[in-house]
Parts: structure tokens; sequence; C-alpha cells
């Protein structure tokens, strides 16, 4: 015996009557961005810049700190990056951030930048690399004076460059921009051009939308950030498609000349409704869970998916199906328009 499990349909909502309100909540927080960003990037306080910005995307180095022997990261995690933290700043570099790797190793990236001078410049190469040998000793010799238990301390710097961090750069628009032309292809081809067009306004607002709330929250801004817009992106097109194929299922059921748009859309989205909020709120709690107990690099790739996952429920639900409604109006305006005109004619 089978148990179907149905979940509630809402009836009634009002999706394409506030078709153009749904468009407030992007731009607002898009225009907070903007604030925010202006103010942190003003001189005289203590933002770098517009966005925090990591060094994968503006180059800097790459500090591993190994020790075997000692418990460097149980109860001496906090000395040894306290201790590496203290020498990286004397030598004017500041750090960005710091996680564990492997069994007995801190890694922390710096940018280039030493006492507010960029060292990214070819010109000024040698000079970061005797600055980070120099990091790299101190280190060493700090350690091995205070954990005497150590067998061996063992730092290596490794420096990313502004031409790798360009590359990055290009290489990851050209990701993300190949995979929403595919998705314009793969929807416009299963359902219409209109649901393709819709699609990719939808995912265009998740991913600036993630990246408002990116820079008005300071997240730092690194590789992993990529890979968040492209889970976000198939996440919030999964939605997206489920809606749309509502959509097609009661455009059959009219002809062009007795389709209402807004009864077709309110009714596709009060249909899918339910399963969109449900699905998209279990993953959240997950993520929120990796989120808040986590380690900082998890926080940090996992804050921006929260974003980017709230942001493809809404837009699923209310800025696809209300672009889509309003290019459907325009063009069946279109046509009725040259039926009369054609009908004139005719007399």
């Amino acid at each position: 015996m089978k148990n179907n499990i149905k979940l509630p349909k809402l009836n009634n909502i009002k999706i394409f009557r506030n078709a153009y309100y749904w468009f407030i909540l992007p731009i607002a927080i898009i225009f907070i961005a903007l604030v925010c960003g202006t103010v942190y990037s003003t001189e005289g306080n203590k933002y770098d810049g517009f966005a925090n910005i990591g060094i994968d995307f503006k180059g800097g180095t790459v500090l591993t700190v190994q020790m075997d022997g000692a418990d460097i990261q149980g109860a001496n995690r906090n000395d040894v990056y306290n201790t590496i933290k203290e020498i990286v700043e004397n030598n004017g570099a500041k750090i960005s951030t710091d996680q564990n790797s492997g069994d007995n190793a801190i890694v922390v990236r710096y940018p280039n930048s030493i006492n507010g001078v960029d060292y990214n410049e070819s010109s000024k190469t040698e000079e970061m690399i005797s600055i980070n040998n120099t990091i790299i000793e101190q280190v060493e010799t700090a350690l091995k004076a205070k954990y005497s238990n150590a067998s061996s301390v063992i730092a290596s710097a490794e420096m990313i460059n502004a031409t790798a961090s360009d590359q990055l750069i290009n290489k990851a628009l050209l990701s993300v921009g190949i995979a929403m032309v595919l998705m314009l292809i793969y929807i416009a081809i299963r359902f219409d051009f209109f649901s393709g067009i819709a699609a990719l306004c939808a995912s265009f607002t998740d991913i600036i939308v993630m990246l408002a709330l990116v820079i008005t929250f300071r997240i730092q801004i690194n590789s992993s950030l990529i890979a968040g817009l492209i889970t976000v992106v198939a996440y919030s097109i999964n939605n997206t498609i489920v809606i749309f194929d509502r959509v097609r299922e009661h455009k059959k059921e009219a002809k062009d000349g007795r389709l209402n748009v807004e009864n077709l859309v309110d009714q596709s989205v009060s249909e899918c409704f339910v399963r969109t909020f449900l699905s998209s709120f279990t993953t959240l709690i997950t993520i929120t869970i990796l989120a808040c107990w986590g380690i900082k690099s998890l926080t940090d790739f996992a804050l921006p998916i929260i974003f980017g996952i709230m942001s493809g429920l809404y837009s699923s639900l209310f800025v696809a199906p209300s672009i889509w409604g309003l290019l459907m109006n325009a063009k069946l305006g279109k046509s009725k328009k040259a039926r009369k005109q054609a009908k004139n004619r005719r007399r």
C-alpha cells in the first residue's frame, strides 16, 4: 500500500498583479550595497576598499606553518595564530584569512600590501620575497622558542601575483557566463524563449543580490565565492524550471486568444509555492548550521550561499514569473493589435 504525501496548495496568491513591486526589494538591496561600498572606500576608515577582496583576486601571500610534536590545531591553536599574526603585522602586512591544514599546520593569507604600499608590481617582487623570507625566519624562531617540545617547525610562503589573479577573474566570469547561456538555450528549447529570458534575468538578479550582500556584510570575495555563485545559480534555476513547467501545462489548456496571463501566473506559482519554499528552507537549515558552527573558511563559503538561496527563492517565486508574464502580455497585445489592423484592412 502506497502512501502518497501531497503538499498543500495555496490559492489566490496575487503574483502578477503586483509584478512591478517584486523588483523593489532587489533594487533596494543593490542600492544599500552601493552606499555601503562607497562608505567603505572612503579614506580614513578601517575598511580596505569598496569590497573585501581576497588575495585570490588581487594578489597576496599564502603562509603555511607546520609544527610537529605540539598541538598546533588544538589547545595551542590561538597562541600559535596570535604569534604568527603579531610577526606578520610587525612586518607591515595584515592577515586576511586563516585556516587549518592537514593535522599539524595552519595556513594564513595576507595581501602583498606593506604599510599601505602595493607590492604586487613586478618591480617590487624581489622586495616582497625578502619580506616573506623575514616573516618565515621570525615565525620559525618564535615558535621553536615558545614550544620547546615541538620536534620541527617549518614555515613556507607562496606568492600569488596579480597576473594569476586576473586570469582567475577572467575564467570565473567565463564559466558563469557559459553556464547562464547554456541554461538560456535549454529553457528556451524545453519551454519557450520568454521562459529562457525570464529565468536568465532571475539568475542574474540572484548573482547581483548575492554579491551586494557580500559587499554589505564585508564577506571576503575569493575563489570559493565563484563555486558558491555557480551553486546558487544551479539551485535557483531548478526551482524556476519547476514553476515554468506548471506554466507550460496551464498554457496548453488555453489558446493564445483566450490566455489569461494573470490567472496563469498566479495559479502556477500558487501550486508550486509550498514545494519551492520547503525545499529551499530545508537546504537553508543545513547551510546555516555549517555557517554557525563551522570554521571561518567554511563560514565565508556558507554565508554567500545562504544569501543566494534566499534570493533564488524570491526570484523563482516572484521575479521570474512576473517577467515571463510581462513579456507574454506584451506579445499578446501586439498580436491582438496586428489582428485588429488586418481585420480593418479587409474591410
